[in-house]
C-alpha cells in the first residue's frame, strides 16, 4: 500500500503544473540580492546601476497552458534599421545562434533590440535544478558575448 503512495505521490509531483507561484519561489531561492518584479506569471529581473536606479535584465514567463517557461534576457544589442551595419549584425546574430547549442539570439524587428532567449517544456514540472542551470546558463552565454553585442 504505500508503494502506491509514493508512486501517486511522485506521479503528482512530476506533473506538477508550472506556475507563476513556482517561478517566484525558485527566483527567492536564488538569493536575496536577485530583484524582480512580478505581474502574476511574468516576471521582470532588475539590476541596480552605479547611481541606484533600477533596470531590467531578463524577463522571464510560465505558461502552464502552453507547458513552457522561456527566459529572456536583455542585451546591449541594437540592430540598425537598414544598410550594410543591418545586415552585418544580422550575420553576427546568425553565427551567435550556429555558435550556441541552448541559447537563441533574436532581434526585435520594430526596436532592433537583441535579446539571448531559451524556452524549455514545463509538461513534466519544472524543477529548481533545471531552472537555476538554465537561468544562469543564458546569462553567462550573454557574459561571454557581450563584447560581441555591444558591437552590433
Amino acid at each position: 500500500m504505500s508503494v502506491i503512495l509514493v508512486i501517486s505521490v511522485m506521479t503528482a509531483v512530476s506533473f506538477a503544473e508550472i506556475s507563476g507561484d513556482i517561478v517566484a519561489g525558485y527566483l527567492d531561492q536564488i538569493g536575496e540580492d536577485l530583484v524582480y518584479e512580478r505581474a502574476e506569471n511574468e516576471f521582470m529581473l532588475l539590476a541596480e546601476t552605479e547611481d541606484g536606479s533600477m533596470i531590467p535584465y531578463m524577463y522571464i514567463l510560465a505558461d502552464s497552458e502552453m507547458e513552457g517557461c522561456l527566459l529572456v534576457a536583455l542585451t546591449p544589442g541594437i540592430v540598425p534599421e537598414s544598410g550594410a551595419e543591418r545586415t552585418a549584425a544580422l550575420e553576427v546574430i546568425a553565427q551567435l545562434n550556429w555558435n550556441n547549442t541552448w541559447v537563441k539570439f533574436a532581434a526585435d524587428p520594430e526596436t532592433g533590440d537583441v535579446s539571448a532567449m531559451y524556452t524549455f517544456s514545463t509538461e513534466d514540472g519544472l524543477g529548481y535544478e533545471s531552472f537555476a542551470v538554465m537561468l544562469n546558463l543564458l546569462l553567462g552565454t550573454v557574459d561571454e558575448n557581450w563584447d560581441t553585442l555591444l558591437a552590433i
